[in-house]
């Protein structure tokens, strides 16, 4: 599958769930020259929500959907480029094709150097510890369920490395500097800086769920991390991995 050349479709934010993927939407959506989705068809085709499987083509079932649903949105769009943020744990629904297939696909190969061959990403990690904790205390998750999210997510941020056309942010970094890496990020699309995406009104987007949503940003959250969080054992490799160990 190839992106059309004429689409608006440029740009996609992963990242996993937690890990401020929705604040950098949010903040980048009120550029003039954006348009960015809120996890537009991720649920409903990356997981599968609305689809019937169809175990002998899962993955391109998956993918064509999604691809789809994000050219039509980009095509209703009067911004300049138009992109989409999902989470990990929504590409990790990707990965159902192998219970299907032997050998096994290279779901993350397949899906950003061929489905998204081309398309810009930025990928945006923040430390286990405190995305776990994040995790426990907004959803029903166990310590072990959060941490093997958390774990791949790790596992999309090491294959992305050797991506071209991919930026990386971290929370952390965003939440102490966001007009520094939000200009980071405007100049990989080849925009300018705009001061209004940084108000303090910024992060009321309705676009984010009401729980998201609150006056200014707060950088304390970049430095709320327990570093003898009980999920230390259990993601210890990951965060050498990532760089926070």
């Amino acid at each position: 599958m190839a992106l059309p050349d004429d689409t608006r479709f440029r740009f996609l934010i992963v990242g996993a769930g937690r890990s401020g993927t929705s604040l950098l939407t949010a903040l980048l959506d009120q550029h003039s020259q954006l348009e960015v989705g809120f996890e537009v068809g991720s649920i409903a085709y990356l997981r599968g929500r609305e689809l019937d499987d169809e175990p002998q083509r899962l993955f391109e079932q998956r993918t064509g959907a999604f691809v789809d649903c994000c050219l039509r949105a980009a095509a209703d769009s009067d911004a300049a480029l138009w992109g989409n943020k999902v989470t990990t744990e929504q590409l990790a629904g990707l990965n159902k094709h192998n219970l299907y297939h032997v050998p096994a696909l290279d779901v993350l190969d397949a899906f950003f150097n061929e489905t998204l061959a081309g398309l810009k990403i930025i990928y945006l990690l923040r430390d286990g510890r405190a995305c776990v904790q994040s995790k426990l205390s907004r959803t029903a998750q166990s310590l072990e369920q959060a941490c093997e999210s958390w774990r791949y997510a790790v596992e999309v941020y090491t294959f992305l490395q050797s991506r071209p056309n991919t930026l990386f942010l971290r929370f952390e970094e965003l939440v102490a500097d966001p007009r520094a890496e939000l200009a980071r990020v405007l100049d990989f699309f080849g925009l300018t800086f705009e001061s209004s995406i940084v108000s303090e009104h910024s992060t009321m987007h309705p676009g984010m769920p009401p729980a998201y949503r609150r006056a200014g940003i707060d950088a304390a959250r970049g430095r709320d991390i327990n570093l003898d969080h009980p999920c230390v054992p259990l993601i210890e490799d990951a965060l050498q991995r990532a760089g926070y160990a």
